[in-house]
């Protein structure tokens, strides 16, 4: 049984103290813990190396007797956390990270988490070139899902994943990553295993784990760690420490030796017990099995899943309408199929397999059948179905602030980043996660039978930088005598006085060509609203005022054409 320690507050605190960090580890060291965690970006920034340089500075000449895993690929704006997988990134953090502990070779490199702005394949194969240079022993991942672990070992061998896993955080597990790195034979390190600091305290005011500490003599968080670290041989508990009594807790838990009956109560507590211990094919196979059937949705905000639920029966749960968590959900569906239903819909998003275990779980628990139906809606298609939901709903695009307080009221009025979220975190639905069937429906858009009118729709600056402005006008106005005309405007770097002028200066050209100017007033950045091109929150409201068929409808401007395409209109750089 084995149990490290995550040095990453001895590094990132605004408070750390060099030479209270250097006994903590000395102290970790001397209670018996060998493997210790750090990464280059374990400091005030990313050029620091301030982890590594304090583990060379604590151990010197002794550092190689002991394990340090280390990560690359992470930067620091401004204090932040931001991933960074590009290859030229993770090659220099990783030479860096070797001159700072001065070492040959590093022990052990993780990539600190996927970029997503980078193809995680490009990362993974910066972590091969590093191993195939010497640079590194031995290459893994941190925080990562199923699907990528099985990307990475295609390129590289897997020594290691590092995972968030506690008591109270069983994403990695219920998700299939631990399971799998299991059957494979890599160590799963456990980061905060105690919960985090925003857990602190949580566990030493658990009754029973207090009468567990009492009866041993230890910590109620040393009778956690003892349990988590026995829970399998491959898994390695981090918990993290910033004085040298905090880290001779890591010492002492894995030195201690709790009975079997303690343990039990311990995985009667705590769901991830029974979940590390046991496969999941085992807790399916074990539970008996009936008619009973639970339907689980999968799919972005505004994909149609509310609309199909109507249709397919049964007793419909709802967050949106409920409240609560998926949790809770979860919990209402295994009492009402307890009661007694026949069939129970699981209305809500459901993006990653850990959200989906939980209903699988619940519901093999009472011998229930599950069948996924996925709603494979384009993220361009939903993100129609959701302005044209809050049309219906509010009679206009609202404002970020006005829809910000409407979510409140009614969750299914969501902001862009909801889709976005949910199209970055999303894991397609498999068949090993233990459903009895996966449906995959496609996205069809009813046609509306009264919207018949043609449209053109214009990027403002085309019109701004018209040279022939009378002839260019007169022509389109000539092509165009009975199409509705829209001019769309985005002008993000200009405050309102300088939009308003810019407004002002093409009023007569617009007047001219009898269009209507909508003109998204937001800032750059992350997006929080629905105006901003190429979303749709200023061009649909206009073509259901106006009637406008898609098939009659032209889009001019280069940064109009994805709305285009999801329209199904016509998309143009420029007026030929």
């Amino acid at each position: 049984m084995e149990i490290g320690l995550g040095c990453m507050r001895l590094s990132t605190d605004p408070d750390r103290d060099e030479e209270r960090a250097l006994a903590t580890l000395r102290a970790a060291r001397e209670a018996g813990v060998r493997l210790f965690d750090t990464a280059a970006a374990y400091g005030r920034n990313a050029r620091e190396h301030h982890g590594e340089r304090l583990l060379a500075r604590a151990f010197g000449a002794g550092l190689g007797e002991l394990e340090v895993v280390t990560k690359a690929g992470m930067a620091r704006p401004k204090g932040g956390w931001r991933p960074d997988g590009r290859r030229k990134t993770i090659l220099a953090d990783a030479e860096a990270s070797r001159r700072a502990l001065g070492v040959e070779a590093l022990d052990l490199l993780l990539l600190h988490a996927p970029d997503p702005r980078v193809p995680f394949a490009t990362s993974v194969r910066a972590l091969a070139t590093l191993l195939e240079r010497g640079v590194a022993e031995a290459v893994g991942l941190s925080n990562v899902r199923l699907d990528q672990l099985e990307e990475a070992r295609a390129i590289v061998p897997i020594d290691c994943v590092q995972v968030a896993l506690s008591p109270f955080d069983e994403d990695a597990v219920r998700g299939g990553v631990v399971e799998r790195c299991f059957e494979l034979g890599i160590r799963v390190l456990a980061h905060s295993p105690l919960g985090g600091p925003k857990r602190r305290g949580v566990l030493a005011r658990h009754e029973d784990l207090a009468y567990l500490a009492g009866a041993h003599g230890v910590t109620a968080e040393t009778i956690a760690l003892a349990w988590l670290a026995g829970l399998h041989p491959s898994l390695v508990p981090l918990p993290g420490a910033r004085r040298p009594e905090t880290a001779r807790l890591a010492g002492a838990a894995a030195t201690l030796a709790l009975r079997d009956d303690e343990r039990a109560l311990l995985d009667a507590l705590f769901p991830i017990g029974e979940l590390v211990r046991t496969r999941r094919a085992e807790r399916r196979a074990t539970r008996p099995r009936s008619e009973r059937e639970v339907v689980l949705f999968v799919g972005m905000p505004a994909a149609g899943k509310t609309e199909a639920a109507r249709h397919e029966g049964g007793l419909r749960l709802s967050r949106d309408e409920r409240g609560g968590t998926l949790k809770d959900l979860a919990r209402a569906m295994e009492a009402e199929l307890e009661d007694g239903a026949r069939k129970v819909v699981m209305d809500a998003t459901y993006p990653t397999r850990a959200q989906r275990n939980r209903v699988l779980e619940a519901a093999w628990r009472q011998g229930a059948r599950v069948r996924a139906v996925w709603f494979d809606t384009p993220l361009a298609q939903a993100q129609l179905n959701a302005v044209d939901r809050m049309l219906a709903k509010a009679g206009r695009v609202l404002d970020p602030d006005a829809l910000k307080k409407a979510g409140r009221a009614d969750p299914t009025m969501i902001p862009p980043a909801a889709q976005l979220r949910f199209a970055r975190t999303f894991e397609p639905p498999r068949e090993d996660e233990g459903f009895d069937g996966i449906e995959r429906r496609a996205f069809e858009r009813r046609p509306r039978p009264d919207h018949r009118e043609a449209g053109l729709v214009i990027d403002a600056a085309l019109l701004e930088e018209a040279e022939d402005e009378a002839g260019w006008l007169s022509r389109l106005a000539e092509r165009t005598p009975r199409t509705a005309l829209l001019v769309t405007a985005w002008w993000p770097d200009l405050g309102a006085a300088e939009r308003g002028a810019r407004e002002g200066a093409l009023a007569h050209r617009i007047a001219r060509l009898g269009a209507e100017l909508a003109v998204c007033p937001h800032a750059a950045g992350p997006p929080r609203c629905w105006c901003r091109p190429p979303l749709p929150g200023l061009v649909l409201p206009w073509m259901r005022r106006e009637r406008i068929a898609p098939e009659k409808l032209t889009l001019v401007g280069g940064g109009l054409a994805p709305l285009a395409d999801a329209l199904g209109a016509l998309s143009l750089p420029r007026l030929r």
